[in-house]
């Protein structure tokens, strides 16, 4: 009786290639797609043109849209060869759809023939020659129907408030091409206008603080600062005192040792916000390099809302990677990580895999991976040491603070964010100061500053608007319909922007505030534990969403010219 023949099938070709790599004494066929190669599509009748946009919000039978023929063409083919299908996708709900879509292929060439499924969070050839061994029975359902979920609300959602406001829109301007909506994309450009709203109704107010140097016995300088006075007649009172002596007395001194602790392992969103600072790249950008690396074998998986390693993980080799890769020799320590508390329940943390080479964002990438990650199990933490002074001149009182790092730590290894040292010296309560110089300052206060990038992935994460594997794409796509443009690595809203905010806030804020997004989120966890069916979540979904295009359909014919005329 012959062998039964394996057909494995990844993600990504370069994925393929490692599994290639890895099983190529197993004797087994391998091939790739490129994502998904099915879409959820609305039923035939369902077009623009076709039906109200309202009407989308009763669809519940969808069919499937062919996204890559070329891939489906290619897995007909080889599946003919084969006699067990394995899915080797990425180890995440999104992963496991891509799975499920390679297995209705597979049932379409050979019927009711056995299938596998692979998860590994590397592509270590180790890791994968252990998944092979370790194959699995069946898919996540719950997995599947969690991203099915997410694929097909979206769609409704999307589809009719972007037809409602494109198609009010054209009557008044034809030359409108398309005016979007989405239940992330509208939480998002939100955060950026109101901050461009703090900063528009922000009044500026003039103060004035009084300067002075000062100088110890033993010729140590420093500097302190009163606090601001709001009128100019009392600062220059205080500082005609202030200028009338040459000596200074430190009322307090104080001083304390501070525990800087260390960072904990890399989840996604941190890899982003961090890099995007680092870098000047987008978060989009970042994660298309990441997931080169993870899937050429330099690091993990990168997608993951994990920060606390399992009992069971190897260090040994993450540490031989990032030591080979940085060129330093191994720290004499036992791994100690301090771990986060969070674990998405399929994924380990970021670590590096194996040394990347190359140069570029892609190198920047790589190092930031290997140095937290030392600096995270193999590190200590750093101590800095603060002093703060209170300084009497003429009954003028001055402060004065400072700090400075005493014991390095993990900054030895992880030097990205490590803060400057600004000490002031050691002082005597009572101890008599020379003045050097007294100025009179006068500033006024600013508004807060535009959101960096960095910041908006962080507002992202704390309400809940998309996941650690989506929330990337959001400020690119807001950036690419023309409601924001950034500028010197922050986002201002464009015009277009601003109006289509001022329009869905004067309608219902839910559509727009992160609150009600954050409840769908929620239903997805549910799907994915099993508290609630993919049916269940949908209809709870869909009962948000529709009053408020109710509402917004109601009054969108008296409010759409100020958008469609921008």
């Amino acid at each position: 009786m012959a062998a039964m023949r394996f057909v494995v099938v990844a993600e990504k070709p370069s994925v393929a290639r490692r599994i290639r790599a890895a099983l190529k004494d197993e004797g087994v066929l391998v091939a790739s797609v490129r994502g998904h190669i099915l879409d959820s599509e609305f039923p035939r009748g369902h077009g623009w043109r076709e039906c109200p946009p309202s009407k989308l919000f009763d669809v519940r039978g969808f069919r499937d849209e062919v996204r890559d023929s070329n891939a489906i063409r290619e897995l007909k083919k080889i599946f003919r060869e084969g006699d067990v299908l394995v899915i080797a996708t990425d180890n995440d709900s999104e992963g496991e759809l891509i799975g499920a879509e390679i297995l209705k292929v597979w049932r379409q060439v050979r019927g009711d023939s056995p299938y596998k499924r692979m998860r590994f969070n590397s592509t270590d050839l180790r890791e994968l020659r252990g998944a092979w061994r370790s194959l699995e029975d069946d898919l996540k359902w719950n997995w599947v129907m969690k991203a099915l979920f997410r694929q097909r609300f979206d769609l409704i959602t999307g589809a009719a408030f972007t037809r409602l406001l494109t198609l009010s829109a054209r009557k008044v301007n034809r030359g409108i091409k398309l005016i979007s909506w989405g239940t992330c994309q509208a939480p998002t450009l939100w955060f950026v206008v109101q901050r461009e709203r703090e900063r528009l109704n922000f009044k500026s107010r003039p103060f004035w603080t009084i300067r002075a140097l000062f100088k110890t016995s033993s010729g140590e300088e420093f500097e302190a600062e009163s606090d601001r006075f709001w009128d100019e007649s009392e600062a220059r009172e205080a500082f005609e005192k202030a200028s009338s002596t040459g000596r200074g007395t430190v009322l307090r001194f104080d001083e304390r040792l501070i525990d800087v602790s260390r960072p904990t392992p890399i989840r996604t969103d941190d890899l982003l916000r961090d890099l995007v600072k680092l870098t000047g790249l987008s978060a989009a950008k970042i994660l298309e390099i990441a997931e080169d690396l993870y899937a050429n074998g330099h690091i993990s998986y990168p997608r993951t809302d994990t920060n606390r390693y399992r009992p069971d993980f190897d260090f040994e080799s993450p540490l031989r990677a990032a030591c080979r890769g940085l060129g330093v020799r191994p720290p004499d320590a036992t791994p100690s990580p301090l771990q986060g508390r969070l674990d998405d329940g399929a994924h380990t943390p970021i670590y590096p895999v194996m040394p990347y080479s190359g140069t570029g964002p892609a190198a920047k990438v790589w190092e930031y991976v290997a140095r937290r990650f030392l600096a995270n199990a193999f590190y200590p933490d750093a101590v800095r040491r603060e002093r703060f002074a209170e300084v009497d001149l003429a009954g003028v009182m001055l402060k004065s603070s400072g700090a400075e790092t005493v014991v390095s730590g993990f900054y030895e290894i992880y030097g990205y964010f490590k803060p400057k040292d600004d000490p002031i010296p050691e002082l005597v309560e009572g101890e008599s100061l020379t003045v050097s110089a007294v100025k009179l300052h006068e500033g006024e206060t600013k508004p807060p500053n535009r959101l960096t990038e960095s910041d908006l992935l962080k507002l992202m994460e704390e309400n809940g608007i998309g996941t650690d594997a989506t929330r990337a794409s959001f400020p690119k796509l807001i950036t690419s319909r023309g409601y924001v443009v950034k500028e010197k690595r922050v986002f201002k809203p464009t015009p277009l922007g601003m109006k289509l905010i001022e329009l869905l806030e004067s309608v219902d804020p839910r559509l727009m505030t992160p609150e009600t997004r954050r409840r769908v989120e929620e239903l997805m966890e549910k799907i994915e534990v099993g508290e609630l069916t993919y049916e269940e979540a949908l209809e709870k979904a869909i009962g948000e969403y529709r009053p408020l295009y109710l509402e917004l359909e109601k009054h969108i014919s008296s409010k759409i010219s100020e958008l469609a005329l921008t």
